[in-house]
């Protein structure tokens, strides 16, 4: 992650990761979830613990997500959020 000079560079790397997640959790029916959900998820769960993690790992993290973990996440954090999710 030291080449990248700030999260919102690293993230920007990692966007063509996440849409082709995103298209998959759509296929599976998770229309609700967007790249932030599984950026913050990640970030939360995942990355926060790990040491000298590479561009290559996070990708494989983000096609690796398990879709019912990040959903029961979701679900939890607009829970306490008081938001509702929008199915589309």
């Amino acid at each position: 992650m030291s080449e990248y000079k700030s999260q919102k560079e690293l993230y920007l790397a990692l966007v063509p990761a996440l849409n082709v997640k995103i298209r998959k959790l759509k296929k599976m029916g998770y229309y609700y979830i967007k790249k932030e959900d599984i950026w913050n998820y990640l970030k939360e769960y995942k990355w926060s613990k790990s040491i000298n993690l590479g561009i290559s790992e996070m990708v494989s993290d983000i096609f690796l997500v398990d879709e019912q973990l990040l959903d029961s996440y979701l679900k939890e954090k607009m829970k306490y959020e008081n938001k509702e999710i929008i199915l589309e």
